[in-house]
Parts: structure tokens; C-alpha cells; sequence
């Protein structure tokens, strides 16, 4: 009896004829994902150190607001100094908003208000006022001017 050549299984057959196609394109895949969430974590991370700067000078900019009210409400102003040897609060700290200011008034002078019949003297000052935040050191110089008219001299 003779018998019929064998023909191997179908799966033999297949197995014969991959390359391994399927293998190098899903690791190909694998690593072009990576990257793009390598890079994803990088900019969102990036982008949060740059919220965190934005907020910190926001706070820099609210204390050197403060050291400006401050030297505004605080009474008159000491008009024997002047723009070189300004008079210096030394710093204060707002526990609220993280940091501390610190203000400077100098005298620019007396001027008389325009449009009066009776001379008026006003005298002119320059409060500046600088924010520093105690987290990454954020600082903000602000600089206003403002006049006590009609006072009784220096």
C-alpha cells in the first residue's frame, strides 16, 4: 500500500513564510508613544513652573500695591527729604500674600496750583514701593507720585 505524501499542517506553512513584520511595527509604535508622552509630561510641566511664576509675580506686583496704600494713608509725609536721600520704610511683612515691601518717599518739590486765584502751595512726592515674594524671590518695583496741597510749609 503506498501511502499519500504527507503535506504539512497550514500552520507550519505560515510560520515558514513570516518575517516578523508585525513585531517590528508594533514596536515601532511603542516607542513613537513614548516619546510623545515623554514630551506631553515636559510641557505640562513647563507650562505649570510657568503658572507658578505668573501667580508668584501677581503677588509681588499686590505687595508693592500695599507698600504704595500704606505710605498713601500714612498721615504727611516727611517733606525735609528729598530724591537723594529718600525717606526708606524698612520692610514689612504681609503674611497674607507671602512676602514683604518696602517704601521710599522723596520731596520733587512745591509748585503752586494752577487756575487759583489764591497762590495754593502744593508739595510733590514720589512714593516707590517694592513687592518681594518669599517663594522664587518674585519681585516688582512700583512707583507712584502724589501732592499734599495746601499744606503749611516743610
Amino acid at each position: 500500500m503506498i501511502r499519500p505524501a504527507r503535506r504539512p499542517p497550514t500552520q507550519i506553512l505560515h510560520a515558514r513564510h513570516q518575517s516578523g513584520a508585525a513585531l517590528v511595527i508594533s514596536l515601532v509604535m511603542l516607542m513613537v508613544l513614548t516619546v510623545l508622552a515623554i514630551s506631553t509630561l515636559r510641557t505640562s510641566s513647563l507650562e505649570l513652573l510657568m503658572a507658578g511664576n505668573a501667580q508668584y509675580r501677581e503677588n509681588a506686583f499686590q505687595l508693592a500695591q500695599t507698600g504704595i496704600e500704606a505710605a498713601l494713608r500714612g498721615g504727611d509725609p516727611v517733606t525735609t527729604a528729598d530724591c537723594a536721600a529718600p525717606d526708606v520704610e524698612g520692610p514689612v511683612a504681609v503674611a497674607a500674600l507671602g512676602g514683604r515691601y518696602q517704601n521710599e518717599i522723596c520731596y520733587r518739590g512745591e509748585s503752586f496750583s494752577p487756575g487759583s486765584s489764591i497762590p495754593v502751595t502744593t508739595f510733590n512726592f514720589e512714593v516707590a514701593a517694592e513687592g518681594t515674594t518669599d517663594q522664587r524671590d518674585a519681585r516688582v518695583r512700583l512707583v507712584q507720585g502724589f501732592a499734599v496741597t495746601g499744606a503749611s510749609g516743610r
